[in-house]
């Protein structure tokens, strides 16, 4: 695919299931940049909306990886990362749709330093001027919230998973097992746990206003943005997923200095579950037994974690807000 010379080469990587409604219009959007990506590559995981066809129908230039089953959006990105060759991946769902300009302003911003490991976007929900992410901080209760930040570059925790741009080299420095993407997670917060690693080996994120996208935001559930209104499996999951980063991440000096506000917030949550929500309290209580069951192999990635750690405790502590 022409337009991208190797210093500067960008791998699109989406991870795709059942996004056939969103589907063209993202790779539309991928395929009319000023800055033209060297590859795309698909990893279809059991989809049965047609978006295989689609793509073998109109979209010749897309890799195709297939597989017969929905493996979770951490084991699709890692697929799709191995089959890529670019020195910067750009990690995309299928329901975010990039402005013209959009890898130009990124490249831009990540190749202003040579530890910016990732760059946040400017994303609007679709269709719309409302902002739906920016950089991300983190609340002290350990919630990703948005920067008051909307027009100037500023260096974050986090960026959005919908849609990342990633130099290789800090993803091969985070590792695990041989995992960017940690598999265990199956969906959800996925994002903020590889952030997190970056993050504890010196690599920077950076909020680049220019760099624009659309988001329309869960579209393969409906729209259902906010937690409690998700499936019980994937709800699941996501309560899952926030145990096991901490257990990864967190190192002891932050953890004593965020563990009065984790304890309230776990107690909270458990009572707003009994008196609002009950019959969520099993989903609830099953994320902790498959927490549990994980635990052994989380430890061990934790070890390898705290191993490489090269900042300091207050580096962390200063994205919690």
């Amino acid at each position: 695919m022409p337009g991208s010379t190797s210093r500067d080469a960008v791998s699109v990587v989406i991870a795709n299931w059942n996004g056939a409604l969103h589907l063209a219009r993202c790779l539309d959007a991928v395929f009319d940049q000023t800055h033209l990506p060297a590859e795309v590559v698909v990893v279809d995981q059991g989809s049965t909306d047609g978006s295989r066809e689609l793509i073998q129908t109109a979209y010749s230039d897309v890799r195709l990886i297939g597989l017969p089953n929905n493996e979770g959006v951490s084991r699709g990105w890692n697929l799709g990362i191995e089959a890529s060759t670019s020195p910067f991946i750009l990690i995309l769902n299928t329901d975010v749709f990039l402005n013209r300009d959009f890898l130009c302003e990124a490249l831009t911003a990540i190749s202003s330093a040579s530890d910016i490991g990732s760059v946040a976007a400017k994303i609007y929900k679709a269709d719309t001027d409302q902002i739906d992410n920016v950089g991300l901080f983190l609340q002290r209760w350990f919630r990703p919230v948005n920067s008051l930040n909307v027009t100037q570059p500023e260096f974050v925790f986090a960026a959005s998973g919908s849609v990342l741009l990633c130099r290789r080299e800090m993803l091969d420095d985070v590792r695990v097992d041989g995992e960017v993407f940690d598999e265990q997670f199956f969906a959800y917060l996925e994002d903020i746990d590889l952030a997190w690693r970056a993050q504890l080996r010196g690599w920077r994120c950076l909020y680049a206003p220019k760099a624009v996208a659309h988001h329309v935001g869960s579209a393969t559930h409906g729209g259902r943005v906010r937690v409690v209104q998700k499936p019980a499996w994937l709800q699941r999951h996501i309560w899952k997923n926030r145990y096991l980063i901490l257990t990864k991440n967190i190192t002891p000096v932050v953890l004593f200095s965020l563990l009065p506000f984790l304890v309230v917030h776990a107690l909270l949550y458990w009572f707003f579950l009994l008196f609002r929500l009950p019959h969520r309290l099993p989903t609830y209580f099953l994320a902790h037994i498959d927490y549990i069951r994980l635990l052994p192999s989380v430890l061990y990635k934790r070890r390898w974690i705290q191993d490489r750690v090269v900042v300091a405790p207050h580096h962390i502590l200063a994205f919690f807000k």
